[in-house]
């Protein structure tokens, strides 16, 4: 199984700048890590900085001394980290999903957004029941968060594995 999350610059599929991936067991056992950051294609944008805080100039000083492919698109060691797992986890997989194009295939998926819908019972302005962000769902499970760290991929993930092992405690979700 492999936990996911990505920070974009853009709408433009593929265009990652930063992705960490954690590979684990049926008994969410960690067996390896992925984390890199990659160049844009396009001018920075404010408003996907407003929520990441990179810029072009991090991104280039984080990747100093790294000898990895430039773009996340034409990176073939991301695809190889994901062979033989049949199983993404996201706390928002359809975002996920798109960036990855088709160019891997998970035969199941699992979205902690999603499937806490209805247990963290968060409400829109309106009081209707919404997906939960991803602070929202840790608080329910009473798991610590940072929001001075979120939206960076690392923390993104490491929140989401924490989520999945709340959700299998409490029998919320089978593997």
């Amino acid at each position: 199984m492999i936990i996911l999350d990505f920070e974009t610059n853009s709408k433009s599929v593929g265009d990652v700048i930063e992705v960490a991936a954690v590979k684990i067991d049926a008994n969410l056992n960690i067996l390896d890590k992925f984390h890199r950051y990659y160049l844009s294609r396009y001018s920075l944008n404010p408003y996907s900085f407003a929520v990441h805080r990179l810029t072009p100039e991090m991104i280039m000083e984080y990747r100093k001394d790294k000898n990895y492919s430039s773009y996340f698109t034409e990176d073939e060691d991301f695809y190889e980290f994901c062979e033989n797992s049949d199983t993404l986890i996201a706390h928002n997989i359809s975002f996920e999903l798109r960036h990855l194009n088709k160019k891997v295939y998970f035969q199941n998926q699992i979205c902690t957004m999603k499937e806490n819908k209805h247990i963290v019972n968060a409400r829109n302005k309106n009081g209707n029941i919404k997906n939960p962000r991803l602070n929202e769902t840790c608080h329910f499970y009473g798991i610590e968060f940072d929001e001075n760290k979120h939206h960076t991929a690392t923390y993104d993930v490491t929140k989401t594995y924490e989520i999945l092992k709340c959700m299998h405690e409490y029998n919320k979700i089978n593997f």
